[in-house]
């Protein structure tokens, strides 16, 4: 393992134990006998090693759903999943679900916002965008608007506990699928379904 996948080890040890608002970079220091010029060197400053922190720990995560986002099956099916993923990594790390639960009152809350958004915000965007880009789907809003509501309505999901990686993709099929009105959904299904009987109302027209 490389100096700076350690350095995170260590960094995550030190959150665990005192909690995500207190880290510093001395913690991590000390705790990975990594110096404080080698740290601000690969990370910048606090900000920077934490945010590192939180994407090193959606590996996982990313490693998994990477794989949903491009196989087979309906879009919607494949984008629930991905969503209720990255909500199910926010709450099975405490003091990751503790500083959703906080949200904006907790201190650092922009570094798990910036976070949140390159890691599962990248992916649903590519997916998205890949979507609107072959013509499958018609964001029914401004995509970036769209992309921004999505992503706190995984936060505000995120803060909740849940009992089964099921009760999340039920959460996530009720209060976040609908508005993408994605093709195979619900409201999909309705449109095409309409579409053809406005199609066979057309032909009757059209007959002499």
């Amino acid at each position: 393992m490389g100096g700076r996948e350690a350095a995170l080890d260590a960094a995550a040890i030190v959150v665990e134990r005192i909690g995500f608002r207190d880290v510093t970079i001395d913690h991590v220091v000390r705790e990975s006998g990594v110096s404080r010029a080698t740290l601000y060197r690969w990370f910048g400053n606090r900000e920077g090693l934490l945010l590192a922190l939180l994407q090193h720990l959606a590996g996982p995560y990313l490693e998994r759903s990477g794989q949903i986002a491009v196989g087979l099956g309906p879009l919607e099916e494949r984008l629930e999943q991905v969503i209720a993923g990255g909500i199910e990594s926010i709450c099975n790390t405490p003091w990751i679900h503790k500083v959703a639960q906080e949200g904006l009152l907790h201190d650092d809350f922009s570094i798990f916002l910036a976070a949140h958004k390159s890691i599962t915000g990248a992916l649903v965007r590519s997916m998205l965008e890949g979507a609107a880009a072959s013509g499958q789907w018609t964001p029914p809003d401004a995509l970036e608007r769209l992309l921004e509501w999505l992503l706190h309505q995984m936060l505000v999901l995120g803060a909740d506990d849940y009992a089964t990686f099921e009760e999340v993709r039920q959460r996530v099929a009720i209060y976040i699928m609908p508005v993408l009105a994605l093709p195979g959904g619900a409201q999909g299904e309705v449109a095409e379904r309409l579409e053809r009987i406005e199609r066979k109302l057309d032909g009757l027209a059209d007959r002499p």
